[in-house]
């Protein structure tokens, strides 16, 4: 076992710990898994860890159902009342957990790089707190921000933590990245190496995430707070930065150990899920797949054999079909329950084919310059190079001829060829689509939030089981945790209110 495995199978094993000694919720300020004797290289892939544990399984399967990349197979009923866009505020406990306990072990392990003047591991601590609350604003809207993870008495002891708009939660965050960035020293020998089971300690490469993932929050901006957002944006290109590229993904693997699984395959092969395959293909992006030969499908789903990739209607869980009959999500994203290749799949938090997108609609939008065309093919050329292993052994056409084939076909697949001299909104509605389709299995939440500000892709249904009728979910419910923990919780919100930058 690497060095690096070891670790990974070290701090999994405390994830678990603290994952169940936190019983039903957690003070978002106060971190019981923080040890005393905690260090910088315990703290770091602990922290990660929890990150990919909330990525990777509760806010993946939840961002994944209502992008409808996935719908609740006809085997299971586990994910039925998100199907059915009525989930429970239960439900969202041990996603809001994670998140802040990442949080938290950021916060402490700052705390203690500061201490014994470790820059890289500062900077990474707010990289990653940056992301997390991102994370949560996305997901929640307003949350604690500026007085979170400060319960111990050290820090204000401040249990009940006040929450913050969205604006302050992201005007904040970008003064975090800015901070980060202005820490990272690729020659400072003091930095992280294999306990950063993300980068490796690369901090060029952490340089490019804190770019990619500061143009990611000010485009998100763009529409509500747009001096601020534009004076940053000016200001980020002005010193010609890089972003991630293809092969420089922000990921966290795993191995196929127990105990080291992928979090959505350990959740998925559980003995609590009664060992059914509770996720299935949905129709919605299976039918556009299949229309534009595109054979990402195969990497993203399983085959049903003679009669290829085949959907399953939104939310049409009621209706019982045989198994074998219609696509599963495929071990490539993790979602395969009984194929140990699921053990393995990582967690993307932000990968090269966002990255690119991002840049095109920068560029299309006039927030920068650059060639967009070029942006958007270098994204959907990075999606299907990622996937390259999936789609040889699924089609016996290697990555590059399946891009070529994609890209150059006659009559030529709609959402292939880029609009260049169309509209802003029309090539900014083809970048936003054709991130959805390289988001599929692997960024499931972003994909769901970049619907919800872009409003691509346009072709999203409304399942017959919902419960809001022909409405969409726009944001999660507060976990059932704060009612009783937080003192200012400030009531819940329907799913269908929209947060503070959806305002399309």
């Amino acid at each position: 076992m690497s060095i690096k495995s070891n670790i990974i199978v070290t701090a999994m094993a405390g994830l678990a710990l603290g994952a169940s000694s936190c019983g039903k919720y957690l003070d978002v300020n106060n971190n019981p898994n923080v040890a005393q004797n905690a260090t910088v290289k315990t703290l770091l892939p602990s922290a990660e860890l929890y990150l990919g544990a909330a990525m990777g399984t509760d806010l993946q399967i939840n961002g994944s159902i209502w992008a409808q990349y996935w719908t609740q197979g006809p085997d299971g009923k586990e994910y039925i009342s998100l199907d059915q866009y009525d989930p429970k505020a239960e439900a969202y406990n041990m996603g809001w957990h994670n998140l802040y306990t990442g949080a938290s072990n950021f916060y402490q392990l700052y705390k203690i790089a500061d201490e014994q003047f470790k820059g890289q591991y500062k900077a990474i601590s707010l990289l990653m707190q940056a992301y997390t609350f991102q994370t949560l604003a996305d997901g929640w809207g307003d949350v604690p921000f500026t007085e979170a993870l400060k319960g111990q008495y050290a820090d204000g002891h401040l249990v009940n933590p006040k929450y913050d708009s969205q604006r302050v939660v992201y005007r904040g965050i970008v003064t975090q990245i800015d901070s980060a960035l202005g820490m990272i020293n690729t020659s400072d020998a003091n930095g992280p190496g294999s306990d950063d089971i993300i980068y490796g300690g690369d901090m060029n490469k952490w340089r490019k995430f804190g770019n990619t993932l500061k143009l990611r929050t000010l485009l998100r901006m763009a529409d509500v707070d747009p001096v601020y957002a534009k004076e940053n944006m000016d200001a980020m290109f002005a010193k010609n930065p890089q972003f991630i590229g293809d092969g420089e993904d922000a990921v966290i693997h795993y191995a196929s150990a127990t105990g080291n699984n992928n979090p959505l395959y350990a959740e998925l092969s559980s003995t609590a899920l009664s060992g059914a395959q509770q996720l299935a293909a949905s129709k919605t992006i299976i039918d556009t797949l299949v229309a534009n030969n595109d054979v990402r499908g195969f990497a993203f789903y399983t085959s049903t054999g003679v009669n290829g990739l085949v959907g399953i209607n939104q939310s049409e869980f009621d209706v019982k079909l045989p198994s074998g009959s219609y696509s599963i999500p495929s071990s490539a994203v993790g979602a395969d329950k009984s194929d140990m290749g699921s053990a393995i799949a990582p967690v993307h938090l932000l990968t090269s084919w966002e990255s690119h997108f991002l840049q095109a609609e920068a560029f299309t939008r006039g927030l920068a310059t650059g060639n967009d065309a070029q942006a958007y093919y270098d994204g959907v050329r990075a999606s299907f190079n990622y996937y390259g292993n999936a789609i040889l052994a699924a089609t016996g056409v290697t990555a590059s001829v399946a891009f070529t084939n994609y890209m150059t076909a006659s009559p030529a697949n709609y959402w292939a060829v880029f609009p260049a001299t169309g509209t802003v909104a029309e090539r900014v509605r083809y970048i936003a689509t054709q991130k959805w389709f390289a988001m599929c299995g692997n960024q499931g939440f972003e994909a769901w939030t970049e619907w919800r500000r872009t409003g691509y892709p346009d072709f999203l249904v409304s399942p017959k089981n919902s419960r809001i009728g022909t409405k969409m979910p726009l944001r999660f419910l507060y976990p059932a945790s704060e009612r009783s923990t937080n003192s200012l919780y400030p009531g819940e919100q329907p799913v269908t209110k929209n947060v503070w930058w959806d305002v399309l």
